[in-house]
């Protein structure tokens, strides 16, 4: 029925729980990314509050190729919910670029961010973005949702791809090629911390290359949903301090049919479980109700306006205004 990789199903738990019969809830899908990266993980454990706040919905985790695919699947009608980019959502929503036709996104909450974890190796010498002019350079493939923010990020600086020699490669094996000294650095965008710069950090001696606030203010003005945000100290083994970087945040959306209580439910039962959601996944400890708008692209869910309402959640009416459904 859905070309998808893997389910993450919480029927059988619900059902040997005695809570209620598995055929009598309502069945929600929501796309992420891979098995044990970041996305995947903060759907499982946002489906696992929704099983105890509100058992009659049952969200099912769907393991995928990503933001990109997420949104292709919205647009099929193969998945109602699902983790993108503001990009990404705004060019479905206009049926724009990549997307045939125009998919009634929309917006649920911004929960977590991506931002720059920019590694260099210390023996190449580079100790600026500036300095990788020449250099060997891995970057996330062209077309993945994070390669607009990596393109952004060198646009500060008034460079391209094309001012080193690039290999564009899965995180993994660009830290394989970092460790053997087959290239010297690697800019990546994802949800802190990353599993593979982790074990770069621990294995080679590093430095951190981060964005100048003040040179990232015209790309800014010309990407609103991207900011400047800090790469936490002590993030990774050796980064003694924080380093300024270029982020945006992942959003959540839904296709408009799904039901207002429903999107209601969601968004509520993540923004008043966020201490559970924090203790089974360290992802979701940026997510805040003051930051629920921030690089939302598209207007909100009726659900998700219900909540805000029922909060007060200021700025709420100024998004609305800007954003009208």
């Amino acid at each position: 029925m859905r070309r998808l990789l893997q389910t993450l199903s919480l029927t059988t738990a619900l059902v040997f729980s005695g809570a209620f019969c598995a055929s009598a809830a309502q069945q929600y899908s929501i796309a992420t990314n891979p098995v044990g990266m970041a996305l995947f993980t903060l759907g499982a454990s946002l489906s696992e509050v929704m099983k105890k706040s509100y058992p009659e919905i049952q969200l099912n985790v769907e393991a995928t190729n990503g933001g990109i695919h997420n949104t292709l699947l919205l647009e099929k009608k193969e998945v109602e919910i699902g983790f993108t980019s503001a990009l990404e959502a705004a060019a479905a929503r206009g049926g724009k670029g990549r997307y045939k036709q125009k998919t009634p996104l929309l917006g649920m909450f911004a929960p977590v961010i991506g931002m720059g974890q920019c590694p260099a190796l210390a023996s190449s010498g580079i100790k600026s973005v500036q300095d990788l002019r020449g250099k060997r350079v891995g970057v996330v493939r062209p077309g993945a949702m994070v390669r607009p923010i990596t393109d952004a990020f060198l646009e500060a600086y008034g460079m391209t791809t094309k001012d080193f020699t690039i290999f564009a490669e899965d995180l993994g094996n660009l830290v394989e090629k970092m460790k053997n000294g087959q290239i010297d650095a690697t800019l990546w965008f994802g949800v802190v911390p990353l599993g593979p710069l982790m074990d770069l950090a621990k294995s080679r001696e590093v430095v951190w290359l981060g964005v100048d606030p003040e040179k990232f203010k015209p790309v800014i003005k010309k990407y609103p949903h991207l900011f400047v945000s800090e790469l936490p100290a002590g993030t990774y083994a050796g980064q003694n301090k924080a380093i300024p970087t270029a982020a945006e945040r992942y959003i959540v959306v839904a296709r408009a049919e799904v039901p207002e209580d429903v999107v209601y439910k969601i968004v509520k039962s993540a923004y008043e479980n966020l201490p559970a959601l924090n203790q089974a996944y360290r992802g979701w400890s940026s997510c805040t109700l003051d930051t629920a708008l921030d690089s939302m692209s598209v207007p909100l869910h009726p659900g998700a306006i219900r909540y805000y309402r029922e909060v007060k959640l200021p700025g709420l009416d100024a998004f609305l205004a800007k954003h009208p459904n």
